[in-house]
């Protein structure tokens, strides 16, 4: 199974002549408002699981690691009661921007620090978001296609909310209903 990222470039397919040992799932949000992974791991954790040992398993990863800011209590008890018979580990990491970054949760989960101008997997880790993990899960366990995604609609709206849109939904659409 191969994803795109949006360079262009396969993070399940790694280059010939490296590895990859390390598998981190993002489980922090970009900014501090943003809610849809923290709602995604608290109510769909299992595919979560699902969609990692699928990811695991493609890159010969021997380890998993499952970052989550530590402002996200019942996420991280979901995503360790999923993890309960396997041998990944979350982690609670600070919230603090900008630790879901890359690189900078690839060092605070590590301990490898990504020199500039490369990438984690001249380390042997390689990540993806929590959400990534779940749409994968549930192509290749169930044959759906990726066609909506979990949103955060907040700001200055009456009523901030997470919404599960379809692909393509407008803006103003999501901005009304809030």
């Amino acid at each position: 199974v191969d994803v795109p990222t949006l360079d262009g470039k396969v993070k399940l397919k790694i280059p010939a002549g490296k590895s990859v040992d390390t598998l981190i799932l993002n489980g922090g949000e970009c900014e501090p408002w943003i809610t849809c992974d923290d709602r995604l791991m608290r109510e769909r954790a299992e595919d979560i699981l699902e969609g990692a040992r699928i990811m695991q398993h493609l890159l010969g990863a021997s380890e998993v690691l499952i970052g989550i800011e530590d402002n996200k209590p019942q996420a991280i008890a979901a995503m360790r009661a999923a993890c309960a018979a396997t041998s990944f580990e979350v982690i609670a990491v600070p919230t603090l921007y900008p630790s879901g970054g890359t690189k900078q949760l690839t060092q605070i989960l590590t301990g490898r620090e990504t020199p500039s101008g490369g990438r984690s997997t001249d380390l042997g880790v390689q990540m993806f978001n929590v959400a990534t993990a779940y749409s994968l899960a549930r192509a290749v366990l169930h044959g759906e296609p990726l066609i909506s995604r979990i949103v955060t609609v907040t700001g200055n709206v009456e009523q901030p909310r997470n919404y599960e849109v379809l692909l393509g939904t407008p803006v103003k659409e999501l901005l009304a209903l809030a």
